[in-house]
């Protein structure tokens, strides 16, 4: 089968398509899925950008080289003895790959109180090196035209979500999993610092499961700020610096105080959403927070230079989150597994058709235009692209 490979074998670009052995399935509890859609990360980006971003802490835990895409939807088309998803079924795949699917038993402090995403052994390369889909070898992948899934990684996707806007589910559950980590206050003001997918996914969140919370979002570019109307902001700022910040402290209901583009809000966003993942989105994710507010970080920033004064001087809650899982029920309310799933939600959120997907998925690809693919979401500001797929089965 072909897949897309992180080698840096071509000195041009570091990715390759490659063929590959279709993967066996590891046990009977494992379904091979034929992937119809495979999402392009910020994450995914941050390996082509000019300069390769990442966290330096975490390279221990990954593999190489690596099948690359981890936003995957796609049909079931083998099945385990002991797998419970019918050949033919659509399936949202997440992931990562904690205790349970490598068969640890038993299975380390935080796979045991559910909290999958926090899997102390995701670096064991027991079964696989790499954390999860995306960074393994042997297990197919989003850019690839198979991938491989335990039981516990499928979801099934409603009838009423379009093949392509599958694929948003991964994004919507970084969001709704955040979101449950430390939800707002109702009705408090909600900043989202970012207009990308992210950002924009966060927003679809936020007005599911928060409506009475007005949410204001920080948009870079011009289609960015569009975007985020159609998606429900109940209001959107351009740019960044000392006029986004001015305009910021009016819907606040502050003041902006510093010097230049260096720039704090003093009576600014209860909660807000840093949705980026650059050190310059944190810094202004942590200068527009209110006093005693918290920060979530859904961006994934690795090493950088970040204005830490706002976190001691404002005497705020910074609170990271990572990937999907169970949540309490009380917080995202009771889904079909007793705890809400966060992918479970996010389908269930794409099922209600609440923006036309368009929208946000803005680029297809066929496999074979990975490359291509790759430069229309470096490039923002030329194509336009919101999310940008792959399309393995055209």
């Amino acid at each position: 089968m072909k897949a897309v490979r992180y080698d840096f074998a071509d000195a041009d670009f570091p990715a390759s398509l490659v063929d590959v052995d279709e993967p066996a399935l590891p046990t009977g509890e494992w379904a091979r899925v034929a992937v119809g859609v495979g999402g392009i990360c910020g994450s995914d980006l941050h390996l082509f950008g000019p300069v390769v971003a990442g966290s330096p802490t975490l390279r221990g835990i990954a593999d190489f080289p690596f099948e690359l895409g981890h936003e995957i939807a796609g049909t079931v088309i083998e099945a385990g003895e002991d797998c419970p998803f019918a050949v033919g079924t659509r399936v949202a795949v997440d992931p990562i790959i904690p205790c349970l699917p490598r068969g640890i038993d038993p299975p380390c402090a935080h796979c045991a109180r559910g909290w999958a995403s926090s899997c102390l052994r995701f670096d064991s390369h027991v079964m696989t090196g790499g954390r999860s889909l995306g960074y393994t070898r042997g297990l197919g992948a989003g850019w690839a035209e198979q991938v491989l899934g335990h039981r516990s990684m499928l979801h099934p996707i409603p009838d009423s979500v379009p093949e392509t806007a599958a694929v948003l589910h991964e994004p919507i559950s970084i969001a709704i999993h955040g979101l449950a980590h430390r939800p707002p206050d109702e009705g408090a003001p909600i900043l989202i610092v970012g207009g990308g997918i992210i950002g924009l996914t966060a927003l679809l969140a936020v007005r599911t499961y928060f409506p009475d919370n007005p949410v204001t979002v920080l948009a870079r570019h011009p289609h960015q700020a569009e975007a985020a109307h159609t998606c429900g902001a109940t209001s959107v700022v351009r740019g960044s610096g000392a006029a986004a910040f001015e305009e910021l402290a009016v819907l606040a209901g502050g003041r902006s105080v510093g010097d230049g583009d260096d720039r704090m809000l003093m009576g600014g966003f209860p909660y807000v959403i840093e949705a980026a993942g650059g050190p310059g989105a944190v810094t202004d994710a942590l200068r527009a927070a209110d006093h005693r507010g918290t920060v979530l970080t859904l961006g994934a920033a690795g090493v950088g230079t970040v204005d830490l004064t706002p976190i001691w001087y404002k005497q705020l809650a910074m609170v990271g989150s990572v990937d999907h899982g169970s949540n309490p029920s009380s917080v995202m309310g009771r889904g079909p597994r007793g705890l809400d799933h966060s992918i479970d939600a996010a389908l269930a959120v794409l099922a209600q058709r609440a923006f036309p997907p368009e929208v946000l998925v803005t680029h297809e690809f066929p496999l074979e235009g990975y490359r291509e693919a790759v430069r229309a979401g470096l490039d923002k500001t030329t194509s336009r692209a919101m999310k940008v797929v792959l399309r393995p089965d055209r």
